[in-house]
């Protein structure tokens, strides 16, 4: 008998179902025994096959999700194949309020401190990795890091990345959190890698704090963009070891992810040995 689909994550271009909690559908629609279960507003097919592109590219890699290609859900209509990450993204387990996924997953105790400066550091690479394989992601952020026991991570969600090579439309637009700052420059000047470099400096204040920036403010407020704009970053705690990468990543000072895995390794080297 044919189980029917248990809907684990759901966005504006994707619903995410599993049926064995070891694989998941990333599709558009969810059908079950012939039937129309759930939908997205409209089809986005151009996306799944990107992502599929993507991930063919990237191959296998530690620190990424694997990809299982296509399936065709109905004739026309496809879903994107990928292993199911048990623990959800690690945004699920950090933010302040709760939303039905949160419900559905196991709580888990705040990682100790090695645990979040080794996945600070995963994090690095795997966008370290996609940058060297001419990937951008576009919109990188907590919610495109999946966690998985023993706080392993893994990278994923490539629906909005670009590339090289390829003319993928840019339509993607980062969280206000983890929007580069214009300083003087137009919005259009600014540089795609350096977007990305800072967005993973707020990924690693997350990972290492274990909350979001500004977290008192919601999603839809401009406060965080205004601070931004006024140089105010969160406060980076004297005894965070790798506050200076992070403040690397918020001003610029870094030109490509491989700098930032050095910058954590010495890090983390130095923290082993105090």
């Amino acid at each position: 008998m044919e189980p029917e689909p248990r809907i684990v994550g759901h966005g504006l271009t994707a619903i995410v179902t599993t049926v064995d909690d070891k694989t998941v559908l990333k599709g558009y629609e969810v059908w079950s025994k012939g039937k129309l279960r759930a939908k997205c507003g409209e089809p986005s097919e151009d996306r799944l096959v990107r992502e599929d592109i993507v991930y063919q590219h990237l191959g296998h890699h530690p620190f990424i999700l694997q990809s299982f290609g296509l399936k065709e859900v109905r004739p026309g209509v496809h879903s994107l194949c990928l292993e199911m990450a048990p623990l959800g993204c690690i945004r699920l387990h950090t933010q302040s309020t709760l939303s039905p996924v949160n419900l559905l997953l196991p709580k888990l105790p705040d990682p100790p401190l090695n645990a979040r400066l080794q996945m600070a550091l995963d994090a690095a690479r795997a966008l370290s990795y996609v940058h060297s394989r001419g990937v951008l992601t576009c919109d990188f952020s907590y919610r495109k890091i999946f966690l998985f026991p023993d706080f392993r991570i893994k990278l994923g969600d490539f629906g909005g990345a670009l590339l090289q090579g390829h003319s993928f439309k840019n339509d993607q637009n980062y969280e206000g959190r983890y929007q580069l700052p214009l300083r003087g420059r137009d919005f259009d000047d600014l540089d795609m890698v350096k977007q990305e470099l800072f967005a993973l400096g707020v990924v690693i204040y997350e990972i290492t704090m274990w909350r979001r920036p500004f977290d008192d403010l919601s999603e839809d407020s401009c406060g965080v963009d205004v601070r931004y704009a006024r140089e105010e970053f969160p406060l980076l705690e004297p005894d965070n070891p790798v506050r200076d990468v992070i403040k690397g990543c918020w001003m610029d000072r870094f030109d490509r992810a491989g700098q930032v895995v050095d910058g954590l390794e010495r890090c983390l080297r130095i923290s082993e040995n105090n």
